[in-house]
């Protein structure tokens, strides 16, 4: 459906950075687009053959992303390269973190968007640059979805068997591409239930949850450990204090090495879970806010009213 891509690169550089600008933005502070006043996204302008090209072109600097990765990983010893435990099975992002960005990927946000932010592991690294890619993918399959429902079925095809190694990564794409605009066709929001990994050993766990257990009333515990374990819960539990407490236990687990996930994906968890008590009643957690606590420590308790002070849980000062 596209042609020339390669001789076309400045454009899908171009398009990329408009792309990731807008759709950044609708994700980082949840603008409602459903509204038919409000300024299109992006993607939502781009023609169909746009669209399709520029899931070529992403697959494309993935491959390269991958490339580089391979090389590092064949230089190290390849199956006998030492990998820590945590990676075993994704040994490509182990050595995705080992590289740093290039000038070529600090060029257009399309690498660059704040899916990762700037204090989070993999922000200056080839990791950082694939997260982003992959974030770009779905928004596109997004896109596609709201207007037809299905990616074009021979563009599939030949993708999939280009690309078999993202096999995987395209069909997760496709069934939840986020649908984050409006255009002349009516929007439907798609329901995903996010979930958690929170790398801890079993002392470390039990020592959190006994922790949380304290800020949730008996009736949720069974349902606050079912979360911290990884599953889903079908409603929300409450939290019994000021949303900043408990948030700032996150941002601590996600940069001292225990969550993977990204500040954004970490808020949409945490905002799809928990509410919060305030002298007005149980309040859902502001978006806004666990966002800012998450990506920039702006807002976070005192170091009086933090909680879950353990010495495997340290508190870092924000560098500004």
């Amino acid at each position: 459906m596209i042609k020339n891509v390669h001789e076309q690169r400045s454009k899908w550089e171009y398009i990329g950075h408009q792309l990731m600008k807008s759709c950044d933005l609708f994700e980082l502070c949840d603008i409602d687009r459903s509204d038919a006043d409000a300024e299109q996204p992006f993607v939502t302008c781009l023609k169909d053959h746009e669209l399709y090209g520029m899931i070529t072109f992403i697959l494309e600097r993935m491959n390269e992303v991958d490339a580089a990765a391979h090389q590092l990983w064949k230089e190290k010893g390849g199956e006998q390269a030492p990998v820590p435990l945590d990676y075993r099975g994704r040994e490509l992002e182990y050595f995705r973190l080992q590289i740093e960005k290039t000038d070529q990927y600090r060029f257009t946000e399309l690498y660059n968007a704040e899916f990762i932010d700037e204090q989070a592991e993999g922000y200056e690294t080839l990791q950082g640059v694939f997260v982003t890619l992959v974030r770009a993918l779905h928004y596109l399959f997004g896109e596609i979805r709201s207007r037809y429902g299905r990616a074009d079925k021979t563009f599939l095809g030949k993708i999939k068997s280009r690309y078999p190694e993202y096999a995987e990564l395209l069909y997760v794409a496709q069934q939840r591409g986020r649908l984050n605009g409006r255009s002349k066709r009516s929007y439907q929001r798609v329901e995903n239930i996010p979930v958690l990994r929170i790398l801890l050993d079993q002392d470390q766990f039990d020592e959190l949850y006994r922790e949380l257990c304290k800020f949730f009333d008996a009736g949720d515990h069974d349902d606050l450990k079912r979360l911290l374990q990884g599953e889903a819960i079908d409603r929300k539990i409450t939290f019994l204090s000021n949303q900043n407490r408990l948030v700032e236990v996150f941002r601590r687990l996600k940069y001292n090495g225990f969550l993977f996930e990204t500040s954004t994906e970490i808020r949409n968890w945490l905002c799809s879970n928990f509410m919060y008590r305030s002298k007005e009643g149980d309040r859902k957690l502001n978006p806004h806010s666990v966002w800012d606590i998450l990506s920039k420590s702006k807002g976070e308790p005192s170091p009086k009213s933090r909680i879950s002070k353990f010495e495997w849980l340290e508190y870092k000062t924000p560098v500004h």
